[in-house]
């Protein structure tokens, strides 16, 4: 296969695979040639929805079609070591959903059959693609304002799982939970901006809604401190329980000033970074440079055609682009330390390798 040959890939889900990834791939040139979902019949249904020429219940069905270079795994993450494993012994570059895996293990075992398959694999932090957030990474890695010294997130929002028909996202057994959901991206954050987490200090509280299954009680709100490799330290503390909704506000301080960001959403995919340089006496709001992508939108299905651009890169260029499956280790090691912190009341050291 070459940059000039068609790319098809294989959806598996039929949530946000056939909500985000379907146009998502479609924006980024791609065809979109298989479905698969658990229940045939919604299998059937979506691919007819959304103009799928094949749709299957059974993974090797979609993974023997010769015609499909790449799938895009969007299932709960106790399937993903499987499903990559199938992809890769079928000679499929994977693009496969965050959170990576359900325990350290699990995503070991990911990152070396990656290693060993020689395909080009990435994980779903689209939002690294969003302007603003790549725009903060820009400013800190230009040393916009000096070295780091301390960064902290913190999000006020609701829970937007409580009403939808997707109940595993709240079942800690099948990686549910806020720090899966939310959390990842937030650790996926750091590391994007400063680098390599050294140790991490967390506690968590559950808040579950009535009538709720008692087995799919999740953590709700979540405080931690961790230290990066750096030198930096940071601070994160998230809730899914804030009604009315405050959003994200992203403060880092450098040794030459500070950065702002604020979002009415999560994600950082829409409101406004400022810059404060040491001696100002007020902050000024930073635009968003031009680049490229700029006819995609700033919305979920844009976002993540930019990541999806760069996985048709990484696949003609021969490698794994960030984030990859290094950065899914990484970031469920971060998770996995952060869960025996907050059962054990200690701060956890965090080895990456």
């Amino acid at each position: 296969m070459t940059g000039s040959e068609p790319k098809r890939v294989g959806v598996f889900g039929t949530g946000w695979g056939a909500r985000v990834s379907v146009p998502a791939f479609r924006a980024a040139g791609w065809e979109v040639a298989a479905l698969w979902s658990r229940k045939p019949e919604r299998a059937a249904m979506m691919s007819q929805r959304l103009e799928i020429p094949f749709a299957t219940h059974e993974a090797a069905a979609l993974l023997d079609r010769p015609e499909i270079d790449a799938v895009a795994i969007h299932t709960p993450p106790h399937m993903h070591l499987d499903l990559c494993r199938a992809a890769f012994a079928a000679g499929k570059h994977v693009l496969v959903d965050k959170p990576f895996a359900t325990n350290v293990e699990d995503a070991r075992q990911l990152a070396a059959s990656a290693e060993d398959s020689d395909l080009t694999t990435m994980v779903n932090y689209e939002f690294r693609f969003a302007p603003l957030r790549a725009q903060v990474e820009r400013l800190v890695k230009d040393g916009a304002i000096g070295a780091v010294r301390h960064a902290s997130i913190d999000l006020q929002t609701t829970n937007p799982l409580v009403q939808m028909d997707r109940p595993w996202r709240l079942d800690p057994a099948h990686g549910g939970g806020l720090l899966n959901e939310l959390g990842s991206h937030a650790i996926d954050r750091f590391r994007q901006w400063f680098g390599d987490i050294a140790s991490v200090s967390a506690r968590f509280a559950a808040f579950p809604p009535e009538g709720l299954d008692p087995s799919f009680t999740s953590e709700d709100q979540i405080s931690a401190s961790f230290t990066f490799e750096s030198g930096a330290t940071a601070t994160l503390s998230m809730n899914w329980v804030s009604n009315p909704p405050l959003g994200l506000r992203v403060v880092i301080t450098g040794s030459d000033g500070v950065i702002l960001a604020t979002s009415p959403g999560s994600m950082l995919s829409e409101g406004e970074v400022r810059i404060g340089r040491a001696g100002d006496d007020q902050f000024k709001a930073v635009p968003v440079p031009d680049d490229d992508s700029q006819e995609l939108p700033a919305d979920a299905v844009g976002i993540s055609a930019r990541l999806i651009q760069a996985f048709a890169a990484g696949i003609d260029a021969g490698n794994s682009p960030a984030p990859n499956f290094t950065d899914g280790l990484y970031s469920q090691i971060a998770i996995d330390a952060m869960r025996e912190s907050a059962a054990m009341g200690y701060v956890v050291s965090i080895t990456q390798r």
